[in-house]
């Protein structure tokens, strides 16, 4: 089903779009008298005292907010600030706030927040209710700043910074809303962020953040090696995320021959997927790896990705939520 509304959405023209434009009107319809509800005040808009950052795209999908959001946490707590997360807890099976920690599991608090915990210090608590789950942040731990993974269509938050995230290689596909195309809201809504960041790009003339896959490690051995030791090399790459070109592309500009096993973002493993493929290596994504951790297998090479922003982005962040936060620029 992803596979073909993707060949709806990015084409540059589909008749199936054009038949679920009626639907597309009703959605339209929808989601802005939602928004004026809560614009009005008619629907409860929820402050916090503690400063709120969003993070989240327009469009269905994977545009890297995840990993930039690691970035960001990280960069805040090296100016000192005490960070709290809230992940939405997507896939997971929790329907109460929860707070994530070392004996958490994908299954029950999702697989981001799982990946999150391992990669920050943040604080961070795991519900599709935000309201509740930034209650439950507040009342139990002394954070300096709440920042929401995937977090810009809840209207019932206020937020002092929002930041969305368009992915460069997909852009906003036919332009068209649900279920026509890919946006959630119209193109019109980054106008109103405080920073639209395009991610997959490296530029220095407009804020950008590049994706960097730092070699792959080994989940056995803790090996890490970089993709030109598998060079002219037969691989399998397994991922249940929603996009896999950047990988593709990074394994074709190392020549190194691979079949893909592409699965459902958010897939939930068992292990068992793998248990029908060869001796070649796996390589495997740590968003997927979260879920998996009992494995021991030595043939499982786990991808090393992270974002880097460029200097123009880190210094209109650093002008921006300086003063916001209070710390020194």
């Amino acid at each position: 089903m992803d596979k073909f509304f993707n060949n709806i959405w990015y084409a540059r023209f589909n008749i199936f779009s054009l038949l679920l434009l009626p639907f597309t009107l009703i959605y339209f319809i929808i989601i802005t008298f939602r928004i004026y509800l809560y614009r009005f005040r008619f629907f409860k808009v929820n402050k916090f005292n503690v400063p709120v950052v969003i993070i989240g795209n327009i469009s269905l999908g994977g545009s890297g907010k995840t990993p930039f959001c690691i970035w960001l946490v990280n960069y805040l707590e090296s100016k000192n600030i005490r960070v709290g997360l809230v992940s939405s807890g997507y896939k997971g099976s929790s329907r109460q706030p929860i707070i994530v920690d070392d004996k958490s599991s994908p299954l029950v608090v999702g697989d981001e927040a799982v990946l999150l915990f391992e990669k920050t210090n943040a604080k961070i608590v795991s519900c599709g209710n935000r309201v509740e789950a930034t209650k439950l942040l507040l009342d139990t731990f002394d954070v300096n700043v709440i920042i929401h993974d995937d977090g810009i269509q809840h209207y019932s938050l206020d937020r002092d910074y929002e930041i969305i995230l368009v992915d460069n290689d997909k852009l906003f596909g036919n332009g068209f809303l649900l279920p026509s195309g890919p946006l959630r809201e119209l193109k019109s809504r980054i106008t109103r962020a405080n920073i639209s960041i395009l991610t997959n790009l490296q530029s220095n003339t407009v804020y950008a953040a590049r994706s960097v896959n730092k070699g792959i490690q080994n989940i056995v051995t803790k090996e890490i090696k970089n993709f030109d030791e598998f060079r002219n090399k037969k691989i399998h790459l397994v991922a249940g995320i929603a996009s896999i070109d950047n990988i593709t592309s990074i394994l074709d500009n190392y020549m190194i021959d691979y079949i893909a096993h592409k699965y459902d973002d958010h897939y939930q493993f068992s292990g068992n997927e793998f248990d029908s493929l060869s001796d070649n290596p796996i390589f495997l994504t740590s968003k997927d790896y979260v879920k998996l951790h009992a494995l021991d297998n030595k043939n499982i090479w786990i991808l090393l990705h992270e974002v880097i922003p460029n200097n123009l982005l880190i210094e209109k962040i650093n002008q921006d939520l300086a003063s916001i936060l209070k710390y020194e620029n």
